[in-house]
Formats: C-alpha cells, sequence, structure tokens
C-alpha cells in the first residue's frame, strides 16, 4: 500500500491540492448551470419556488379567525356548490332518450342478424336441394 508522501511525488502535487477539489466541483457547477440554463428548467424552477412560498404563506395563516368570521363555512358551501356542478356534468342529461335509442339499436342489429341468418339458411337449402 503506498503513503500519501508517495503518492504526491507521483502525481506531482502539493499536498494541498491533493483534497482541494474546487477545480472539479467548480467545473461540475458550471456544467450544471449550463445545462440547466439551456433547458431553461430555471422557469420551472421558479414556479416550484413560488408554489412552496404560497404554502408557507398558507401554512402560516391562523385559520381560527376564518372559522370565526365565517368564511369557512362560505367556503366549504362554495365548493359543495362547484362538486355538485361538475357531478352534474358528469351523468347525462338525455340519459332515458338514450336507453331508448340503444334499445332500438339492439333491436335494429337484432333484426338484422337474424335476416342474415334466415338468408342463409335459405341459401343453404336451395343449394342442397340443386344437388
Amino acid at each position: 500500500m503506498a503513503s500519501i508522501p508517495s503518492v504526491v511525488r507521483e502525481i506531482s502535487l502539493v499536498g494541498e491540492q491533493i483534497f482541494d477539489h474546487t477545480q472539479v466541483i467548480r467545473a461540475e457547477i458550471d456544467r450544471f448551470v449550463d445545462r440547466f440554463e439551456k433547458n431553461e428548467r430555471h422557469r420551472e424552477f421558479d414556479g416550484i419556488l413560488r408554489a412552496s412560498h404560497a404554502l408557507v404563506e398558507s401554512s402560516e395563516t391562523p385559520v381560527e379567525g376564518l372559522f370565526d368570521m365565517g368564511k369557512m363555512q362560505t367556503m366549504t358551501e362554495s365548493v359543495d356548490d362547484i362538486t355538485k356542478k361538475i357531478q352534474s356534468l358528469v351523468e347525462p342529461k338525455y340519459q332515458k332518450e338514450h336507453e331508448v335509442y340503444l334499445e332500438k339499436v339492439k333491436d335494429d342489429q337484432k333484426k338484422y342478424v337474424d335476416a342474415c341468418r334466415e338468408q342463409a339458411i335459405n341459401k343453404m337449402r336451395s343449394m342442397a336441394a340443386n344437388r
């Protein structure tokens, strides 16, 4: 196993330079910054920071005062109203008409399949009779 002084002699560096990684780290930082700016990640990062600040501000807001003033009740009612509106958008407005339409399509398809089946049977019978 080699000692530190022998390694220093072999690579011809001053002892302090062996453990001084500033050049390597500075190059890595520069490379990171270049890539970061080229990909415009700083915009995404700014958005993350703004969202983080909004979360911190909201967590520091005293909620008790909002309950006392009745604002939380109003906000809860607004959220409930919006939820009802969204749920009403999910339900088909013309559900009964749609069910009638689907039933009619189902009947039409069944009639068509039955007619095709009957024609096929008639063709097979006529072919068998011609033999």
